[in-house]
């Protein structure tokens, strides 16, 4: 039997090894900041699951008490203790109500870095002109929740806070 043995047939070089090793190593760099961006993504979609589930929530407490004008109410949880002997009124029920969504919001989402911006707000939906609340009917409400984004860009697509807007009708 006759053995062939080239000078180039001999296994890999050390250049090659480090080209394969450079290569493996930009490919899980790429791995690493889709890893990163898949984590900032998921808590903010865990982020407006949270404000999506308190607005729900204080759209319920709105329309359960609906004969007041939510817009002029200030918020404070706890303001009156309700009883069964000494009930609330319809203000301080919606008192309650707003400072609890207020509190609920401030313990579960970031707080929002914009300037002057609230974490809750209730306004005529008309006054608000975005396309979340359209103002349909006079009396239509907009529940408004802001928060503040965890590591987002300081420019480009993403924003500093992120809000969510419900448009609902007492």
């Amino acid at each position: 039997m006759l053995k062939y043995r080239s000078f180039y047939s001999r296994g890999f070089t050390l250049i090659e090894v480090l080209i394969a090793m450079v290569i493996l190593a930009i490919g899980l760099l790429g791995f690493a900041a889709m890893q990163a961006m898949s984590l900032r993504d998921n808590q903010d979609a865990y982020y407006y699951q949270q404000a999506t589930l308190l607005a729900s929530e204080m759209q319920d407490r709105i329309r359960g008490n609906s004969g007041i004008t939510w817009t002029s109410i200030t918020p404070n949880y706890l303001a009156t203790a309700c009883t069964q002997a000494a009930p609330c009124s319809s203000t301080a029920m919606a008192t309650n109500d707003y400072g609890y969504w207020q509190t609920s919001v401030t313990n579960i989402l970031p707080a929002p870095t914009g300037v002057g911006a609230k974490a809750v707000d209730i306004q005529l939906s008309s006054s608000v002109m975005k396309y979340a609340c359209q103002g349909t009917y006079p009396t239509s409400l907009c529940l408004i929740t802001t928060w503040g984004r965890t590591n987002s860009k300081s420019f480009g697509v993403l924003s500093n806070d992120s809000t969510y807007y419900l448009e609902i009708t007492p």
